[in-house]
Formats: structure tokens, sequence, C-alpha cells
């Protein structure tokens, strides 16, 4: 898709609805959509492609596969949205990292092909795709886990 990203919300909702003509399911959407946040600068609070975080992408392309104009933290995805286990790779999934307390203090999405995408300060280059290894060493203080989306939550 041409890419004039003056609005995300816009320029995301454009894209999925070319992907669902297209026939592809919800998953691949969100698939689709993180990769178009892939060398985002982070920007905490942001949920742009010009500056985002961590949950706010994720909130992005959820609103843009399913309408809406939600933004919450990682710990509210976790709790409110992504929760069912995730065993295998299907549906919309996130790898959350939860302190000792148990609150979900960062999230990557997945993109499929074992990639999730973290942004993330920790980033050089803006958020990237990684494997859930190079997660796990990126944050070794937190407990990893993938969580799948219960879209009727979101819808």
């Amino acid at each position: 898709m041409e890419q004039n990203k003056t609005d995300t919300h816009k320029y995301l909702c454009d894209y999925a609805d070319e992907l669902r003509k297209k026939g592809l399911p919800n998953d691949e959407i969100f698939h689709n959509l993180l990769g178009e946040f892939n060398g985002t600068p982070y920007i905490w609070g942001g949920s742009s492609i010009d500056g985002s975080d961590c949950s706010g992408t994720v909130c992005a392309c959820l609103n843009a596969i399913f309408g809406k104009r939600i933004r919450v933290t990682a710990d509210s995805l976790y709790k409110k949205f992504f929760t069912k286990e995730a065993k295998g790779y299907d549906g919309i999934q996130a790898a959350f990292f939860l302190d000792e307390g148990g609150k979900a203090v960062h999230v990557s999405g997945y993109m499929g092909e074992g990639l999730f995408l973290n942004e993330s300060r920790i980033e050089k280059n803006g958020g990237r795709p990684r494997t859930l290894c190079e997660l796990k060493a990126m944050y070794p203080s937190f407990l990893m886990v993938r969580r799948k989306l219960e879209e009727k939550r979101w819808a």
C-alpha cells in the first residue's frame, strides 16, 4: 500500500480494509499491520507510525481491524483482552512481560513467522521484529507469557 501516514488510524484502517478484501483473516491482517511499525521510533504514550510505545502499537493495529479507538496499557491488554493462553500460533497473539506482582509491563505483538514486533526504548532503531529467544534475553528479569486475543472483547 502506498504510504501516506499523516493519520495513522485512517492509514491502518484503509490498509486493513485492503487486506480484508483480499480474504485475509484478522490474525494475518494484524501481522501485516504490525509490520507497518517496523522502525517506528519509541515514544512513550504514542500510538502512531511516527512514534509509538509497545501498547500503542498493539492498540493501533487492533483498532484498525475492529474499527475502534481504544488506547490502553500493556497490563490492560493482558488482563482484559488477551485472556486466552496461546498454545499454537493461530489467532491474534502477543507476548507479555510480567513483573514480580504479575503486572504486564511490556507487550510485543505477534507478526507471524515466529517474530514479535518489539517497540521499546531498548531498541536503537525503532520497533523491530524479534524472536521469543531474543525477547527473553532482552527482558531477563520478567516472566514472559504468550496470550491470545479474545476477539469478542475487542469487537
